[in-house]
Order: C-alpha cells, then sequence, then structure tokens
C-alpha cells in the first residue's frame, strides 16, 4: 500500500480494496477486533466521530453536501482495518516499500525535467501541476526524506550509499515537486530530527534563530524585486521556465501575495488562500461555538465570495478552520486531541519497545499539523487515505 501512493489515485484504492479482502478471508476476527479495541487511538477517534453525530442531529444538514462531508470526517476510522493486522515484519517492509515509491517519484520528476516523460493518466501527477495530487507527492518525498534521516542513525551502514539516496530526493522535492507546503515541512522535519539528536542548550536554542536574519533581508529582497508576470505553476511551465526559476518565482509571488493582501490590495489567483482564510474567519465568528454544520462551508462561502476571485471554491485549504466552521470549537479540539495524541504516543514509545518507530509517527504527525495548515489533509480522501496507510505502520501494535 505505501508503493500504491505514488501513482494515480486509483490505484491506491484498488490496493486497499485489496487488503480488505484479504483482511476478511484471512478470519481470527476475535483477535482483530481485541487489536482494535485497544488501539492507543481507538478513544481520540470516537469521540470525534461522537462530535460529529452531534453536529449532524442537531444542526442544518444540506442535501447535497452532508453525506460526504460527514464521511469525510470519520477518514481516521480507516484506520482500524489497518491496524487489526498487528505489529509484525511487514512494517520494516513496508517502510523500505515507501521509500522505494518515494526513488521512484523522485526520478519522473527528473525525467519530466529532461522531457523524457509522456503526458499520459499514469504519469500526469508529475507532469503537470494537477493541485492536491501533486501536493500530496511533494509532502510524501519531504516525509520520505525525514524518514530515511531517522533510519540512518538507526543503521549506519552503508552511509555514502544513504547521503545519495537522500539528496537524491531533496532535491527533486525543492526544485521540482513545485510546493511549498512540502518544502516546509521538510525543513521542520530536519529540525526535528536536530532536536532529537543533540541535548538541550539555550546555546543551540539561540543558534536557530541565527538563520532568521539572512531570512528577514531575503524576504525583503523578494519584497522589492517587480512582480511576476504570472504566478501559476502551468503558467510558468508553458512559458518553458525552468525548475529552479519556477521555484524562485513562487517564492516571489508568496511575498508579494502576502504584502499586497495586507496592504488591502489585489492578489493574484495564486494567493486566494488569503482571501479565504478572511472569509472563513468571519464566517467562524458568525457562529464560533457550535458551528453552522457539517456540509455548510461550501454553500455559506460561495454565497459570501460571490464575485470574488475565490467564489467557486469547494474546501477552505485549511483543515483547522474548516472543522471550526462546521463542527465548532468542539470539533476542532477534537481534531487537535487526535493529532495531539499521535504525539503523545510517539512520546510514550521512546521509551519502550518501539523507540524505533516513535520518530516516525512524530513525523507523521508534524506532516499533517503543519499540511493541515494549508491543504484539506483529512477532508480529501487522497490525503486522507494515504496519512491513514502511513500511520499503521508505526501505529501498530501500540496499545493503550
Amino acid at each position: 500500500l505505501p508503493l500504491t501512493l505514488f501513482f494515480p489515485v486509483g490505484v491506491m484504492y484498488g490496493g486497499v480494496l485489496l487488503f480488505y479482502i484479504s483482511l476478511i478471508i484471512s478470519g481470527g476476527y476475535a483477535e482483530k477486533w481485541q487489536r482494535v479495541r485497544t488501539s492507543a487511538m481507538l478513544m481520540p477517534v470516537l469521540l470525534l466521530s461522537a462530535v460529529t453525530l452531534i453536529v449532524g442531529l442537531t444542526q442544518v444538514r444540506p442535501e447535497a453536501e452532508f453525506w460526504s462531508g460527514f464521511w469525510h470526517y470519520q477518514t481516521y476510522l480507516f484506520l482500524f482495518p489497518f491496524l487489526s493486522v498487528g505489529a509484525g515484519a511487514w512494517q520494516k517492509k513496508a517502510q523500505q516499500l515507501f521509500f522505494a515509491g518515494a526513488v521512484y517519484a523522485a526520478t519522473l520528476f527528473y525525467l519530466n525535467a529532461l522531457q523524457l516523460l509522456p503526458d499520459s493518466k499514469l504519469f500526469r501527477s508529475y507532469v503537470v501541476y494537477e493541485g492536491n495530487k501533486s501536493i500530496l507527492l511533494g509532502i510524501l518525498l519531504a516525509l520520505a526524506a525525514g524518514w530515511m534521516l531517522h533510519a540512518w542513525r538507526w543503521q549506519k551502514n552503508h552511509a555514502l550509499w544513504r547521503a545519495a539516496v537522500f539528496g537524491y530526493l531533496v532535491v527533486a522535492l525543492l526544485l521540482l515537486a513545485k510546493t511549498r507546503t512540502a518544502s516546509l515541512i521538510f525543513i521542520l522535519l530536519c529540525g526535528l530530527m536536530l532536536f532529537r539528536n543533540s541535548s538541550f542548550s539555550w546555546r543551540k536554542v539561540l543558534l536557530l534563530f541565527i538563520p532568521l536574519v539572512p531570512m528577514a533581508f531575503g524576504i525583503n529582497y523578494l519584497a522589492g524585486l517587480p512582480a511576476p508576470e504570472t504566478c501559476l505553476v502551468n503558467a510558468m511551465r508553458d512559458a518553458k521556465m525552468n525548475s529552479a526559476d519556477i521555484a524562485f518565482t513562487r517564492g516571489v509571488c508568496t511575498v508579494h501575495q502576502i504584502r499586497d493582501f495586507s496592504q488591502g490590495k489585489k492578489i493574484a489567483e495564486d494567493g486566494m488562500r488569503l482571501e479565504i482564510y478572511k472569509n472563513t474567519l468571519e464566517l467562524i465568528a458568525e457562529k464560533p461555538w457550535t458551528g453552522h454544520g457539517i456540509g455548510n462551508w461550501m454553500p455559506l462561502y460561495q454565497a459570501k465570495a460571490k464575485d470574488m476571485m475565490s467564489g467557486t471554491m469547494t474546501t477552505p485549504h485549511n483543515d483547522y478552520l474548516l472543522y471550526c466552521t462546521e463542527l465548532g470549537l468542539l470539533g476542532l479540539l477534537a481534531l487537535l486531541w487526535i493529532w495531539c495524541k499521535q504525539l503523545l504516543i510517539a512520546r510514550q514509545m521512546l521509551g519502550g519497545a518501539y523507540q524505533e518507530q516513535a520518530m516516525l509517527l512524530a513525523m507523521l504527525s508534524i506532516t499533517m499539523m503543519v499540511g493541515g495548515m494549508f491543504n484539506a489533509i483529512l477532508r480529501d480522501g487522497v490525503f486522507g487515505m494515504a496519512f491513514m496507510i502511513l500511520l499503521a505502520i508505526p501505529l501498530a501494535g501500540v496499545k493503550r
């Protein structure tokens, strides 16, 4: 299943279907149920489901959007069939296959940069920027690179080979994947590894602030550059810009859009998220405690943003804002409890038999928490099922 994540989404769902079939015909249902019942994640996930049931029964239910929205909020329930398998040698094998898939993805990005990749359905997400699937590919590369760093700490053999593969992924991620979210996640995962593998001292904390000085000068420099002709990835690609220029231009666009939006100026289409966030916060302010109800964000937003650039958006590209808009503060707290519980479990795993898997879970949790700030990590099945598959690798066998 980790290998299928780097192929079109239909391949991933086909793999999940085969997994369910094998789960049914393999028997041992009592043992599998016992693993689910004692899972450390069961109670936080059931709490979120309970909140969605209460909101669904007490708030307005739009006919066209309610059920699809309701089932998206149950994404974490799909984790438990994977956990029912229990711990075993498959976890290490799954991790290795995830690395193999990341190398495959990086290779396709390189081939596309050399214009050797056909624009077919099998490779389209690598050739053309396709929104959530392309963002997911970049996030998976960032996560694989972080996991590789951690594996290197535990297995110090083949150092040169490991360094070469790590560099192979990182270059593809930063220059070819064209996703700012994934680049940010990669930097944070490297910082997590730095903190984990070194003793605490205030001097090291102060050293972390040193890069902020050149960063501030860099942002000021980018803000002074002329505004790019376009900020859309596919438009830059059609203009025959190389990958390094596209990555740099997107950085310029980000700085310009934040500045222009804060000054009340018109922003480009690539900066629409800022407009979405502002309008969504206004919706939250109307009913912050109870929320507007499941499936109501899209009709409410499209009515509010009529004639605006973001008027046709179907998600706020932010799970925190979506949960707070539709489920209220209680729904947001339930989501935060799930993600914080993952971090707490990772912390507890450090002192037991699961030390090697602890950092994998911590990196996954940070990836989801950061990714949820800019994308529909759980609202979109492309992201949601992928993360459930990956969460099963470190969480299998971990009991309350």
